[in-house]
């Protein structure tokens, strides 16, 4: 495919999964801020051409400029999907079975090109990944005058980037790579060991950042930089200072940047500065120094140091030099009070995410990572990066190759307690079906979304908010999503059913043999999963209007499970395990049904009853659930049926678990014995959760879109409602202190909220 490329592309993306790609940016915050771009939206006017492309094949697409345009070329393997494409572009070619589309015919021209080192960087680039970045010379060049260092101009030939992308995150990793012998600036850390970075440590809190360069021998970063500048600087006299610093940076203050050296022998450092020892002013118990040369620093490491220096403080370990007097002193008061960037939680977060060890550091504050942003982008415009609170751009030299690592992500604004906050909201294709709910992630322990849309297409969406997989199913799935352990051995795979297909998936979203199984008859109730002894020999019970049929985990039917088919099963079959006798227990029409595991009556109810639409529960060892007229009816283990008046109404919604009822009845929430006066409204069923040992319920008013949260006393939980349409899932989703819970928002979204 390589081969296929344009000459003239001076980006090219490798995209390993279109519809992941397309929602990776979507979704992405950072990515609506930078959309006003040129750039950026020639890139969706590119993308746009193929939104009706479905494939799972990777694709390519490159970009080119000439004149005042921007061309841009599509090339992906033929395949059907490909031949029924009916796009715009006036140019579409297949040369040997690869497709070709573009809106520039130069770009089209049949003829196939030596592209070795696209080639190269392709086999490099992570497949897992949902796309990466290559930048040719010109924009490798821009990239690191940007990020790393101004004025650079000659920083590589190409650059693979392979990105992840959520909500609030970007994640670029990859490297530089220098085909040409010509001197690059990506290749003046060849030889040294990155060290670990110190900056940071006396960096101010509401400074715009620093920028830290790390080396272990002297001499060979010199002998590079005099390569790359074409001259050599004298430095017989410099030597002995240099030698004995490890680490060189910038940081950048409001009005002014400081220069920073950390040295690894703090009293020869002072020694190597005799001659500079002249003191100009002591400020809270540091003397400022004249600095004699001030040439000094920008000549001998030009141009990683480009600023003019003409005093100096020695702090600890640290010998920080500026032009002005003022900056020194800012930076005192900040490393004597402690509030230095190493004691911000933001700054942490993102340096947590990085090597330990680096050949050239940077990290920006909104408003640098603004500027550099605007260099990059050639734009003179407002980014709103407010959130985005210290960027993180890494440069680490290994054998030759120049690897980058870069991290731009929206941090969180401290939860104050008791507060709801906003984690992410995400956009589907199309209009959401059924409720969004939770399931596990065995790798992590931690929770991810499932959801379904109105194209039956089902979801799985990490708990930061990457899609992780989509899947179109052959109909609406009935119920809830149930997980099993198929194979004993700590993985999940997803069970549920359609009308017509029960399915197992694995956690990519493949289908699990011999699953799915077709049904010519409809199902008619959600998919029952029954572990009777907790060995994960699971049974998985299919209701088809009056039949039940039970399967194996091999999904197999099973043999001894006869039941005789009577009247419609009107309610999901449930497994009950009271006084360790197992009870299947569903509604036939209007009887009770109480099966054993063979599918035999174990429990005769001769007593019919006109049931409402809520499920059956086990509550109070009975089997109880409620009438038309809102009566409570429990059913107790001799197959005794009694009532009682709850003074509900006949559209009135419960929840139950062995010890709590909760009903809803007009506007009035019963929790136990306590009552909460809502608005009226028109609201989804109450949900009961029993979290960190204790209770809470939801539920949500669709009319007026507000979701409620309430403890086991009906006491309204603070700050809710909030804005939702559909009833929630709640738990511990990343392992944190605090809940979080999953509503649809608008009609093709679902948000995310943290209860803190």
């Amino acid at each position: 495919m390589s081969q296929l490329i344009p000459k003239d592309a001076a980006v090219i993306l490798k995209i390993n999964d279109l519809e992941t790609f397309r929602n990776d940016i979507s979704n992405s915050d950072f990515t609506k801020r930078i959309s006003n771009t040129a750039t950026y939206e020639a890139f969706q006017e590119a993308l746009k051409q193929f939104e009706d492309f479905k494939s799972s094949v990777p694709v390519v697409l490159a970009f080119g400029h000439s004149k005042d345009s921007i061309s841009y070329t599509f090339i992906t393997k033929q395949t059907s999907k490909t031949d029924s494409l009916n796009l715009k572009l006036p140019y579409v070619k297949v040369i040997d079975s690869f497709y070709i589309a573009s809106n520039s015919q130069k770009t089209i021209v049949p003829q196939i090109q030596d592209n070795a080192e696209v080639a190269s960087l392709f086999k490099i680039s992570d497949p897992e990944k949902s796309f990466s970045i290559l930048l040719k010379s010109d924009l490798t060049n821009m990239f690191g005058d940007a990020f790393f260092v101004d004025t650079s101009q000659n920083f590589g030939d190409w650059t693979v980037l392979d990105a992840h992308i959520s909500p609030n995150q970007i994640t670029l990793n990859g490297l530089v790579s220098n085909t040409t012998s010509t001197q690059k600036l990506s290749t003046v850390f060849n030889g040294n060991i990155p060290q670990e970075n110190h900056i940071q440590n006396i960096v101010p809190i509401q400074s715009e950042g620093f920028s830290s360069f790390t080396y272990h021998d002297y001499q060979t970063l010199k002998q590079h930089l005099d390569l790359y500048n074409g001259k050599a600087i004298d430095s017989t006299h410099t030597s002995e200072l240099f030698e004995t610093v490890h680490e060189i940076g910038e940081i950048y203050l409001e009005q002014a940047s400081v220069i920073v050296l950390r040295s690894i022998d703090a009293a020869a450092t002072k020694e190597a500065l005799r001659q500079h020892q002249n003191s100009i002013e002591n400020f809270r118990g540091s003397d400022i120094l004249q600095l004699e040369d001030s040439l000094l620093l920008k000549n001998t490491f030009k141009p990683l140091l480009s600023k003019t220096t003409t005093s100096y403080i020695a702090l600890d370990d640290f010998f920080v030099f500026s032009h002005s007097i003022d900056p020194l002193k800012t930076i005192i008061s900040n490393y004597q009070n402690g509030t230095v960037l190493s004691n911000n939680d933001a700054f942490n977060t993102n340096f947590a995410h990085l090597s330990d060890e680096s050949s050239a550091l940077v990290i920006a504050s909104p408003k640098r990572l603004n500027k550099q942003l605007q260099q990059l982008f050639q734009v003179d415009k407002n980014f709103e990066l407010d959130a985005y609170k210290f960027s993180a751009f890494q440069w680490i030299e290994d054998d030759g190759y120049a690897h980058v690592n870069s991290i731009i992500n929206k941090s969180k604004k401290r939860a104050l307690a008791n507060t709801i906050s906003e984690e992410f909201t995400i956009t589907l294709e199309s209009d959401v079906l059924n409720t969004p709910q939770f399931v596990t992630n065995h790798r992590t322990k931690q929770k991810e979304i499932v959801v379904q849309d109105i194209n039956n297409q089902l979801y799985l969406i990490s708990n930061t908010g990457k899609i992780l997989w989509k899947k179109r199913l052959n109909g609406p799935v009935l119920g809830n999503i149930e997980q099993v352990d198929l194979y004993k051995n700590g993985r999940l795979q997803l069970a549920f059913a359609t009308p017509k297909r029960m399915y197992i998936l694995d956690r990519n979203g493949n289908d699990v043999g011999p699953f799915p199984i077709k049904f010519n008859d409809d199902i008619t109730q959600p998919l029952s999963v029954f572990d009777y002894d907790k060995n994960k020999n699971y049974r998985f019970l299919i209701a088809q209007d009056k039949d039940l049929l039970m399967l194996d985990r091999k999904g197999k039917t099973v043999r001894g499970f006869n039941y005789k088919k009577d009247q419609s099963i009107t309610k999901q079959p449930k497994h009950f395990r009271v006084r360790n006798k197992d009870y299947i227990v569903f509604a036939s029409n209007n009887k009770m049904k109480i099966l054993n595991r063979r599918g035999d009556q174990r429990i005769n109810v001769k007593e019919t009853v006109n049931f409402s639409e809520n499920p059956i529960f086990l509550y109070k060892n009975t089997f109880a659930t409620t009438t038309q007229s809102g009566e409570l009816t429990q059913t107790n283990l001799k197959g005794a049926v009694s009532k009682q008046a709850l003074g509900l109404d006949t559209s009135h919604k419960i929840d139950a678990t062995s010890k709590t009822l909760v009903s809803l009845s007009n506007n009035q929430l019963h929790i136990k014995q306590n009552t909460y006066e809502l608005e009226y409204g028109d609201y989804s069923l109450p949900k009961i959760f029993y979290l960190n040992d204790k209770i809470y319920v939801s539920v949500t008013d669709r009319q007026s879109q507000k979701v409620y949260l309430f403890d086991s006393n009906a006491k309204l939980q603070n700050n809710f409602p909030v804005f939702g349409n559909s009833t929630i899932d709640l738990n511990n989703i990343d392992n944190d202190r605090n809940l979080e819970f999953v509503t649809i928002g608008d009609s093709n979204s679902i948000i995310v909220y943290k209860k803190n």
